[in-house]
């Protein structure tokens, strides 16, 4: 197995291109794969570093015997995942990886049509922070232990060699201090506002009973 260092034409990052044999069909293949290093800016050693990581993941991966010629799609496996665990799962837990994949994992990772075998840790890393920009540390450490519980048994198949969620630092945890609550003249505002309001009923029960969300809507 041999890696390089190589520009593509069109494209602005380095990518390292892997020659290997396929041990399923015994032929040599190449892949390319970009490093999302610019070429601009005097990156060639960061970009040669980079090609020594992918080499020895690569490398980690024939000494498992991982099958490099599995082409299914990162989202894909993510929604096949949560379908075979749906009835070993609460309806509750189910619902709430739905809506991460659903809301934050789909819409990020569809369009890049990554393939699990294809994920680095640097994608993962690029994630969080995309996701630390819109919503706090804790719901983004929520969201990779969905992506972790995936993979672990994408490397369980024999898919990939590891998990790179475990390979990056997670985001630091906010430490919960305790609810705020809304004074007098704060709560007669919000009366105020929610009147003629579809949600005037939930709001006026949660004033005066001091009711969780999920208690309200419960109710019948």
């Amino acid at each position: 197995m041999t890696a390089i260092c190589q520009e593509k034409k069109d494209r602005p990052n380095y990518y390292v291109v892997l020659d290997y044999i396929n041990e399923t069909t015994g032929k040599r293949e190449r892949k390319w794969i970009s490093t999302d290093i610019p070429i601009k800016g005097n990156n060639k050693r960061r970009a040669e570093e980079r090609r020594k990581e992918v080499l020895a993941e690569f490398e980690d991966l024939q000494n498992q015997n991982v099958d490099l010629s599995n082409d299914v799609l990162f989202v894909d496996f993510l929604r096949n995942w949560l379908e075979d665990h749906k009835y070993s799962i609460a309806n509750i837990t189910y619902d709430g990886y739905n809506f991460v994949l659903e809301r934050h994992l789909f819409p990020f990772f569809a369009p890049k049509k990554l393939k699990v075998k294809d994920l680095t840790p640097a994608h993962i890393q690029q994630y969080k922070v995309f996701k630390l920009g819109s919503v706090s540390p804790n719901t983004v450490i929520k969201q990779l232990r969905v992506i972790s519980k995936c993979l672990d048994n994408a490397v369980r198949q024999n898919i990939i060699a590891f998990n790179p969620v475990k390979r990056i630092d997670m985001p630091k945890k906010i430490t919960y201090t305790g609810a705020k609550h809304y004074n007098e003249k704060q709560i007669e505002q919000l009366l105020e506002y929610s009147k003629g309001d579809p949600l005037e009923i939930v709001v006026l029960l949660t004033v005066f009973y001091g009711l969780r969300r999920s208690e309200v809507l419960g109710l019948r």
